[in-house]
């Protein structure tokens, strides 16, 4: 059967990876540097929208052809919704959690062994003997982690294998049990404050949403350990992020790990500081970029373009988390 080719509208940085593993007929469109109002007039000539962004001020005027729009990972929160045109079908993709969660023990590690002062002090020639004459482990240390997902689970396992103390507080904390998984506890985002005076890391993986927007804030870094520390491998927002910076220029937590941010770049060549607080003049701070491994990125196009032939050939889509 001929197959009419599918119009996409994407990044440009896309483009190759996706050719590479479709196997249905499609034309692309890219719409870097261009202003809305041309993104709205190509939207207008599109069947499928691959991007983890669309923007209210792209929905074309008038009857849209759009049928998909396929963010490019798990996150939703770039996708005006509201603004969406009649009939398009929203997904996302997942294949993270490995990733994420080694950048997540990776930022855990870092921060308890004084990764990065023992660096630049052995640089110096200071071996820090006097400051820090031995260095403790993870074993038996009490590890919160928010979020249940895919990302969550795989933070449980290797928070296990580390002989850490883990409890897991979810929105759904009925679908599984604490045996189940083999943690110390299991229980809702409501019982947050409760566990925070005991915990000796927070790992935030819960999506932005409004009702955790600000999740923790001033209230809540009050009521931890000053030895304790924050890694969020989630999104930024659900920090605020004046409360955090506050909080470790004070030094009420010992330190954080931040992987994900408050403002991001708005082109690949652009220089870009990653929030409004000068997190990076503190030295308790781990700082990365909020960077995909290849094995992920490899396996989400591989499940995009398995869901644009799915559409070329009118067959139900996989992974569909919303439709208007």
């Amino acid at each position: 059967m001929s197959l009419s080719p599918v119009r996409i509208l994407t990044n440009e940085l896309f483009v190759a990876d996706l050719k590479a593993r479709l196997q249905v007929p499609c034309v692309f469109k890219t719409f870097n540097g261009l202003p809305d109002p041309e993104v709205a007039r190509l939207a207008a000539e599109t069947d499928a929208v691959i991007s983890a962004v669309f923007k209210a001020e792209w929905r074309p005027a008038g009857a849209s052809p759009i049928r998909l729009v396929h963010s490019t990972g798990a996150g939703l929160d770039g996708i005006a919704r509201a603004a969406l045109p009649p009939g398009v079908q929203v997904c996302n993709v997942y294949g993270h959690e490995r990733g994420v969660a080694e950048q997540a023990f990776m930022h855990v590690l870092a921060l308890q062994k004084g990764l990065l002062p023992q660096d630049a002090a052995l640089r110096r020639g200071d071996w820090m003997i006097q400051e820090r004459p031995y260095l403790s482990e993870l074993r038996d240390r009490n590890l919160l982690v928010l979020g249940l997902g895919h990302i969550g689970r795989e933070l449980v396992r290797w928070g296990r294998f580390l002989g850490m103390r883990v409890t897991v507080l979810t929105r759904t904390p009925g679908k599984a049990t604490a045996a189940e998984l083999g943690i110390h506890a299991l229980g809702s985002l409501a019982e947050f404050p409760r566990h925070l005076p005991e915990t000796d890391f927070l790992i935030i993986a819960i999506p932005a949403t409004p009702e955790t927007a600000d999740f923790l804030g001033e209230r809540e870094l009050q009521l931890m350990k000053p030895t304790a520390f924050v890694v969020n491998v989630g999104r930024a927002p659900v920090i605020n992020e004046a409360a955090l910076y506050q909080a470790l220029k004070a030094r009420r937590i010992a330190g954080a790990g931040l992987d994900v941010w408050y403002k991001y770049y708005t082109s690949p060549t652009a220089k870009q500081l990653p929030a409004t607080q000068p997190f990076w003049e503190l030295d308790n701070v781990v700082m990365t970029p909020h960077k995909a491994t290849y094995e992920t990125m490899a396996y989400r196009w591989g499940k995009i373009a398995e869901n644009i032939a799915h559409l070329a050939r009118g067959e139900p889509l996989e992974r569909v988390v919303y439709a208007t």
